[in-house]
């Protein structure tokens, strides 16, 4: 019966996780390693735990407990991830250096096509980094935006910090 289980919720998964990464990658299957994983169809929601791995093509998606919503056609609405930390991978464009994040716990709306990483937030991609409580990456716009959660705002003083490595004069602005 788990194994029934396992195979309903990765039918639920849909056509794909991220969108706007490599091209191949929706058209790639999309692999499941967990421990055990449970399908609540009723709520179209699948749990996965113990030491979750989610691929597609150039993404990969870790943690130690992932949480699957899907609309009622099957399609991907969101995917929490958490874990000590929870990984993010996937590569934007062909021949870019893959993005990779961590947090707590990672969020990715499939709607809005971003991956939100939350508690010891940390994005990387070319040296550039941005960490923080929270950093969250707009997948189709490739934006990083990064802050305090709202209540570590109330008092913290922790901030966000960036390193950003410098352009070389013959590389063209990302704009341009």
């Amino acid at each position: 019966m788990r194994c029934v289980k396992a195979i309903l919720a990765a039918a639920m998964l849909g056509a794909s996780l991220p969108v706007a990464a490599l091209p191949e990658d929706s058209e790639q299957p999309i692999r499941i390693q967990a421990d055990t994983a449970r399908l609540d169809e009723r709520r179209n929601v699948a749990v996965y735990t113990g030491d979750v791995i989610i691929t597609q093509g150039s993404m990969r998606l870790t943690g130690r407990e992932v949480t699957l919503t899907t609309d009622a056609e099957g399609a991907v609405k969101t995917v929490v991830s958490k874990g000590s930390p929870a990984t993010f991978v996937q590569t934007p464009q062909p021949g870019e250096t893959p993005v990779n994040g961590r947090g707590q716990t990672i969020e990715y709306h499939a709607a809005d096509e971003r991956v939100v990483m939350i508690d010891k937030a940390h994005l990387d991609q070319d040296g550039n980094t941005f960490q923080g409580d929270y950093v969250a990456y707009d997948i189709a716009r490739q934006v990083v935006d990064a802050g305090r959660t709202g209540a570590a705002q109330g008092g913290s003083k922790q901030r966000i910090e960036m390193v950003i490595q410098p352009r070389r004069r013959s590389e063209p602005a990302a704009n341009e």
